[in-house]
């Protein structure tokens, strides 16, 4: 029986996912806008000695302030009075001292409450990363797991959204109250819970209930069912309403006003009109151009004897140019995606961009752009997250240029293309209200029905949801307000 061995090369296709680094920086940055990038690119010329700007000062300009600075002793010992007097006039009459304000932003104070906490170090970062993700107003508006993903690809390894639920979890018990809430309902039920409760205190019981079990027919203003299903009286429906109305629906406050602004004066884009033609350019070029120090560019001339000790020193400032590169070539992949984003957008909304009125908008969600640009769906989220546009008219968030269709009876054919959208929609209940026997108000039924005969469908609880947001009360309300007037 013959026993031998053999070796055979096998070669096997394994399909995996890799990722560069500069698409990681790419995924980081492209969400980033205004303010929040340029500390961003500060902090990472802070950090990488071999990156700096273009822009360098002239060093004419320090001579010539050399210059300005030189004792002048003509000026200083004339004949008319003291030296310490004539000084001290001169100060008096022609320097003004402005009063330095100290200004603390939101995210530097969330994250210094963060830092107090008794935390382990990987839950303190995931916090810190969601602290700067947050939208002026203090609500994180971005799906949990995507911002998961994003701190996944920065970090390099795969994070659990459990880890960054708790995360969240953690910044919703800083102040202020309601922080990082994810909608207005989260918002107001942290503030309630936060209160704590006595057993005593039967209106904050109550009002939480009413929040946490009957939240939509709380929004409906259907307080006979909620009178009923928590079997209170009148007087305490009354109260607890009262109770919930003094809760902040804005966590953020106005202390925090001033660096609000300060984000908010840095819009992204910029759509001009010349010769009733449109062009897209980019505000934000200008603070992001970079480049590799040219001392650092080759690390062949480092002055070192120890072999060793040189290829550790090359090693590290080769990589330290590795990142510096890969976060200008990032830095202009940004450029172009948000330009070809923006260019789409611009010609999707050409009425709007022209007259500057919501109402020209036309139907167009994230899909539209992506299918136009040739991008994933996520790619335009970020790039549309928290950005702005400079027009003609004033600023306008890019979220708001967005809104879908709605869906009409007719044949494409019949409607010859056209569609509308919600905004449209919200006045043509506002132009119904207006014209309605203001003794026997339209129910939401009602005005559902009239909608549905200009060939507009919807559902009752949309018809709800756009008059509130128009501010028009229900037709309860609206004739009790009616009779008080006559």
């Amino acid at each position: 029986m013959n026993h031998y061995q053999s070796q055979k090369q096998n070669q096997q296709q394994k399909q995996g996912y890799y990722m560069s680094q500069q698409h990681l920086k790419l995924m980081h940055i492209m969400h980033l806008s205004g303010y929040a990038l340029q500390e961003y690119i500060a902090n990472e010329i802070e950090l990488n000695p071999v990156l700096e700007s273009e822009t360098e000062p002239d060093a004419n300009v320090e001579e010539e302030t050399g210059k300005d600075d030189e004792f002048d002793a003509d000026l200083v010992w004339g004949d008319d009075e003291e030296p310490y007097e004539k000084a001290q006039k001169q100060t008096n009459e022609n320097h003004y001292e402005a009063p330095v304000i100290q200004y603390s932003s939101l995210q530097e104070n969330l994250k210094d409450q963060v830092h107090m906490m008794n935390l382990d170090e990987e839950l303190t970062n995931i916090a810190c990363y969601l602290v700067d993700e947050l939208d002026d107003d203090g609500y994180l508006r971005r799906p949990v797991a995507e911002v998961g993903d994003d701190y996944s690809f920065k970090e390099g390894k795969m994070i659990a959204e459990e880890r960054v639920i708790s995360a969240l979890a953690i910044i919703q018990n800083c102040e202020p109250a309601g922080i990082a809430a994810r909608d207005l309902h989260e918002c107001l039920l942290i503030q309630l819970k936060r209160r704590g409760s006595r057993p005593e205190d039967r209106i904050h019981s109550l009002s939480l209930a009413m929040l946490r079990d009957f939240y939509h027919e709380f929004v409906q203003k259907q307080f006979p069912k909620i009178k009923s299903e928590l079997q209170m009286t009148g007087e305490e429906l009354e109260k607890c309403i009262l109770y919930i109305s003094k809760l902040n629906p804005k966590p953020v406050t106005d202390t925090n006003r001033y660096e609000l602004l300060k984000e908010q004066i840095i819009p992204d884009f910029e759509v001009s009109i010349e010769d009733n033609d449109l062009y897209v350019s980019l505000t934000s070029s200008e603070f992001i151009k970079l480049r590799v120090n040219p001392d650092y560019a080759t690390s062949g001339n480092l002055n070192i004897s120890n072999t060793s000790e040189k290829k550790q020193a090359e090693s590290y400032f080769q990589n330290l140019v590795n990142d510096a590169n890969s976060l200008i070539n990032a830095l202009k992949e940004r450029e172009t995606t948000m330009m070809k984003v923006m260019t789409a957008i611009a010609e999707m909304q050409p009425d709007f961009f022209k007259s500057g009125d919501p109402r020209e908008l036309r139907p167009m969600i994230l899909q539209d752009i992506a299918t136009k640009t040739g991008y994933d769906l996520s790619t335009v989220s970020r790039i549309t997250s928290n950005k702005h546009v400079q027009t003609p008219f004033g600023i306008f968030s890019l979220k708001n240029l967005f809104m879908r269709a709605i869906s009409s009876e007719k044949s494409d054919s019949n409607s010859n293309g056209t569609s509308s959208t919600s905004l449209q929609v919200q006045e043509l209940i506002q132009q119904i209200v207006k014209e309605e026997d203001k003794l026997k108000p339209l129910s939401d039924s009602d005005i559902m029905q009239l909608l549905k005969a200009k060939d507009i469908t919807i559902a009752r609880r949309t018809v709800v949801k756009y008059r509130e947001l128009s501010g028009i009360p229900n037709s309860e309300m609206r004739k009790k307000q009616q009779m008080s007037s006559m």
